[in-house]
């Protein structure tokens, strides 16, 4: 992308402005009680078998570094996520802390750590995803503890969609990664005080692997600014 280009300049610009707006909406609802750093619960890492996948999750956790510096941030993560792609967010960011788990009926999480995790936050934010993915431990979250929460960068209305109107409603806010979910939210009655696009976190995904780059771009006869990258849109993943 050229960014002397006029209309490249303005995406940009235009991108930075939504990102920034969805950092102040989340910021909003962090005014902690007392002088501690706010605490953001962030509910992703679906799973780990795509690119876009993969990237979701550290994309997310760099726009809250950059947009909201002062939060500490806990990954509540899914049983997917491996140790090699919590290895490399953890050299990204090497304080983060990760937990998975669920929360059961009786409003008790399944292991000591996500219970901890709960008691610990101050808002849950749900990240980028083909759908509300974890609507029920969202709705598990606000029904046993009265916390807020937001969305951040989701499709509505995928095959993947369930009724998440009745959790929606309840959200602080609920940016979406298309114009067309925002608009569909809007017809399917979808009310919480900001509604709002916002490009999907994948976006702001600053994770390299260098060493791995330039082995690829030997082995193939690559040279650097002399090839073109297509990625194919395999939407469904392997199984």
């Amino acid at each position: 992308m050229r960014l002397d280009d006029p209309v490249n300049a303005r995406m940009m610009n235009r991108r930075h402005f939504l990102l920034t707006t969805a950092g102040a909406a989340v910021a909003a609802q962090l005014g902690a009680a007392d002088s501690r750093p706010p605490r953001i619960l962030l509910r992703s890492s679906w799973q780990v078998v795509n690119i876009g996948d993969v990237a979701h999750t550290p994309g997310v956790l760099a726009l809250l570094e950059k947009h909201i510096p002062d939060a500490e941030v806990m990954l509540w993560a899914s049983q997917d996520l491996s140790e090699e792609v919590a290895a490399m967010e953890h050299k990204r960011f090497p304080k983060l802390r990760i937990v998975k788990g669920t929360i059961r009926a009786d409003g008790t999480a399944s292991n000591k750590e996500l219970g901890e995790a709960i008691a610990w936050a101050d808002f849950l934010l749900h990240g980028s995803g083909p759908s509300l993915v974890a609507a029920k431990d969202v709705a598990a979250f606000v029904k046993h503890t009265g916390k807020p929460f937001g969305v951040y960068g989701i499709t509505h209305g995928s095959f993947q969609s369930g009724d998440d109107k009745e959790i929606l409603n309840q959200a602080k806010f609920v940016f979406f990664r298309d114009s067309f979910s925002l608009e569909k939210a809007k017809a399917d009655g979808v009310k919480c005080p900001v509604m709002e696009f916002a490009p999907d976190g994948a976006f702001a995904c600053d994770l390299r692997d260098d060493a791995k780059a330039t082995a690829f771009l030997k082995a193939d006869g690559l040279e650097e600014g002399k090839f073109l990258c297509c990625l194919s849109r395999l939407r469904y993943t392997p199984y």
